[in-house]
């Protein structure tokens, strides 16, 4: 009895301490009375987006990377057009990288002579500089402040594909989401929108009646921006505390050398860590990147799959069976540190092992990646089934088995794992010496095209440089015109309370 009462204790102490740790990692508290509905590529996603849209009565809010001026993109801008003439409060936010062909075209006038309020995230200026880089990448909607869309799907026909030329659609991931989550998501969405303007007025964030649990799901809304690494932190440790499985599925895969490490340490720690990414991407500089990563990946027992179909867009995981991640971030330091990513963590039996079975049938459309000699060999296989079990604590019968070893590697695992994130270095394993001379032919590459064509390198260079140097000048200057107006309001305000000179008597 008492063996039994201090294994319930220590199960509880974990419990707390690992919710303690994504709370903290994630910047987001676990929320429940949440209802949340899987979606799965443009067939179950942008008729539910129309269909909310349509019979919004109070607010439309998005928060979008693109949207394009197609069928699909022309379709929302009517609806929202409609919406905004009717008195219904319509705000959209797109990057500006993302939809510089739409900004050029004029295509967001028709929502501006609606009544819509329409702002771009960081387009370019002359302060701007290299936060250029940094973009809005989320896939957010919030209709009437009840319902919540979020997703790796943009406002674009792209993700319909084009059947009149054989092109299947694009595979992709989204949720729809009622409860209280949705407050976090407006919350998230008036931040960036804040970060391009005036801020949102106040009514619309007022919830003095609170939203309604509507539902059993529990779960976190981690919104990324560039100043924080919530989601980053989080998969980290995702990858360290999972027991029995981790299946990951990302678009756009180039891991650090931190979260590599991570995966292989799991699989060598008998976890069933699996990866689905592209075959053919829309950017195919990125799936050759990610293919030099394998190797050392495959060789730990990270299984590999690429998916056969025209592009896989997903950004997804799912853990022991019982975590469940979906949204914008992709695996990689842009989406990471760069980024406004958005995401939602889910901590659901029903929810996770709905995920988990959608990977395994994408798996069977999918090409496994094997090693073969000392050459990949690309082979079509059919996954593994293997029994679900509870993210953290596993059932009894297997804990029975793998006793007090399994969690000291466990320990270990996640103590490894942390400390590098701390100390920044790791060891480098030899079966990494296949990435690292294609990265070093690469350079080698840039450097004979540098040194045979200078200007090639020198022009972009000196439009960097001067445009950097050129937004620091500027915002000193705009720092010594604060400081001055500053010593010039303390001096009125000095001056303003000398007592009056009266006449001399």
């Amino acid at each position: 009895m008492r063996s039994d009462t201090t294994t319930a204790l220590t199960q509880d102490f974990v419990r707390q301490l690992a919710d303690q740790a994504f709370s903290r990692s994630a910047g987001a508290p676990l929320i429940t009375g949440n209802q949340v509905t899987l979606l799965y590529d443009s067939t179950d996603n942008f008729p539910a987006w129309k269909q909310a849209i349509a019979a919004a009565e109070e607010s439309v809010f998005i928060e979008m990377y693109i949207v394009a001026n197609d069928t699909f993109g022309r379709d929302i801008r009517q609806l929202l057009a409609d919406k905004a003439a009717a008195g219904v409060k319509v705000c959209l936010l797109y990057d500006w990288l993302g939809c510089w062909k739409p900004w050029l075209s004029g295509f967001f006038r028709p929502l501006l002579a609606a009544g819509a309020e329409v702002r771009a995230y960081n387009p370019p200026t002359l302060t701007g500089g290299l936060s250029l880089l940094g973009r809005n990448h989320r896939k957010l909607i919030v209709v009437d402040r009840q319902l919540t869309f979020i997703s790796g799907l943009c406002i674009s026909a792209s993700w319909e594909g084009r059947p009149d030329a054989g092109i299947a659609p694009w595979r992709d991931t989204g949720l729809s989401l009622r409860g209280p989550l949705v407050r976090e998501a407006l919350a998230a969405f008036a931040d960036s929108w804040a970060s391009c303007g005036p801020a949102l007025d106040a009514q619309w964030l007022d919830f003095s009646t609170p939203i309604a649990e509507c539902g059993t799901i529990a779960a976190r809304l981690i919104a990324t921006t560039p100043s924080t690494a919530h989601m980053m932190r989080l998969d980290m440790l995702i990858a360290s505390f999972a027991r029995r499985t981790l299946w990951l599925t990302d678009a756009y895969f180039m891991g650090t050398s931190t979260y590599l490490s991570a995966l292989k340490q799991a699989a060598r720690d008998g976890v069933d860590v699996r990866l689905l990414v592209p075959r053919s991407s829309d950017i195919r500089w990125i799936a050759t990147v990610s293919r030099t990563m394998y190797r050392p990946l495959l060789e730990s027992g990270v299984r590999v799959f690429e998916w056969n179909g025209p592009m896989i867009h997903a950004k997804t995981a799912v853990a022991d069976g019982r975590w469940a991640r979906i949204g914008s971030t992709n695996l990689n330091i842009s989406s990471w540190l760069a980024n406004r990513e958005i995401d939602v963590a889910i901590e659901d039996e029903s929810v996770a092992g709905e995920l988990a079975a959608r990977f395994l049938q994408d798996l069977e459309q999918s090409t496994e990646v094997v090693l073969s000699g000392h050459k990949r060999t690309p082979v079509l296989t059919h996954p593994r089934q293997r029994q679900q079990a509870s993210f953290l604590f596993p059932a009894a019968g297997h804990a029975a088995r793998s006793g007090a070893s399994a969690a000291a590697r466990q320990a270990a695992r996640i103590g490894d794992a942390l400390g590098a994130v701390v100390r920044g270095t790791r060891s480098i394993d030899s079966s990494e010496a296949t990435a690292f001379l294609t990265i070093g032919l690469s350079l080698l590459g840039f450097a004979v095209v540098a040194a045979l064509f200078p200007w090639l390198v020198a022009g972009p260079l000196v439009f960097l440089l001067t445009l950097s140097g050129g937004a620091i000048v500027l915002k000193a200057l705009g720092l010594y015109r604060r400081r001055n107006e500053k010593k010039q309001q303390l001096a009125e305000t000095k001056n303003n309370l000398k007592p009056p000179v009266g006449p001399e008597g």
